[in-house]
């Protein structure tokens, strides 16, 4: 744990939303391979808080009460779904890997929502919702198609015959998917709402968070869905930072979803 938690103590010592992210990721770095494994096999299920609480709640972090609890939870999760990974890595999730792993990174996300919005999280540590958006995601694609699989091995029985194999399968199709984008969506309204002065504002997450909305929708052929955010993006844009301040990135990749939903609905003089 001492390698996680030596880069969020100087994250927060440095106010580095980067740095801080790179804690969560599901994916050793090429230069610390075994990093996740190492974390992991660190604690167990009767340790793990007393763990986590030992390099959180101390003087350093400069964190309040409130802060250091959610740290703390969001943390025990994250060791959790690591676990979920490494298992399926190993073999030991034979069929249902993909779902359990979605299940447990989901946890980590909405634990990390309720950090902003019951604990204060400063605006600078966005970029942890960003890495753990864009895996949640990716998860929730892999369940979909695992449970896909399982479908059409005839593994899973649909229970409604009266509507058809067909219209039921098309239903279960994407079920990780879209409860994903509804959490994504959480993360949307979480920066878009916020009332802190711009330079403190989590309205710089807007265009990614989008972004990362647009991508699901896509993915969904739910494209009409991405429209309500762009109507929630001309209604606050007197409130948010000018274009110019966001990441070109983020910028980049909106204007580029923005044009194809125009070519879609055929607004070529856009």
């Amino acid at each position: 744990m001492d390698t996680i938690f030596q880069t969020f103590h100087e994250a927060q010592y440095q106010g580095s939303g980067p740095d801080l992210a790179t804690t969560f990721t599901p994916i050793a770095p090429p230069h610390d391979p075994t990093l996740l494994r190492r974390f992991h096999k660190s604690s167990n299920v009767f340790s793990i808080h007393k763990d986590i609480e030992s390099y959180i709640r101390i003087p350093q972090c400069h964190l309040s009460k409130a802060e250091s609890t959610a740290w703390i939870d969001i943390y025990i999760a994250y060791w959790k779904a690591i676990g979920e990974i490494l298992r399926a890595e190993t073999g030991h999730h034979r069929d249902d890997w993909a779902i359990k792993v979605y299940e447990a990174w989901k946890e980590v996300t909405n634990l990390l929502i309720r950090g902003y919005s019951h604990a204060g999280f400063g605006a600078w540590t966005m970029p942890c919702l960003y890495t753990v958006g864009k895996y949640l995601r990716v998860f929730a694609i892999k369940a979909d198609e695992e449970q896909a699989v399982k479908v059409g091995s005839g593994e899973v029985k649909m229970e409604s015959d009266a509507l058809g194999d067909d219209i039921m399968a098309g239903f279960e199709k994407n079920e990780r998917l879209e409860d994903a984008a509804r959490v994504i969506n959480r993360i949307f309204t979480l920066c878009i709402s916020d009332r802190a002065p711009i330079e403190e504002s989590r309205k710089f997450g807007l265009y990614y968070t989008t972004n990362l909305l647009f991508k699901t929708y896509f993915k969904l052929n739910s494209i009409s869905l991405s429209k309500n955010c762009l109507r929630a993006l001309e209604a606050a844009r007197t409130d948010m930072p000018s274009m110019e301040q966001f990441p070109k990135s983020h910028i980049v990749t909106f204007k580029y979803y923005l044009g194809v939903i125009h070519f879609l609905d055929e607004e070529y003089h856009k």
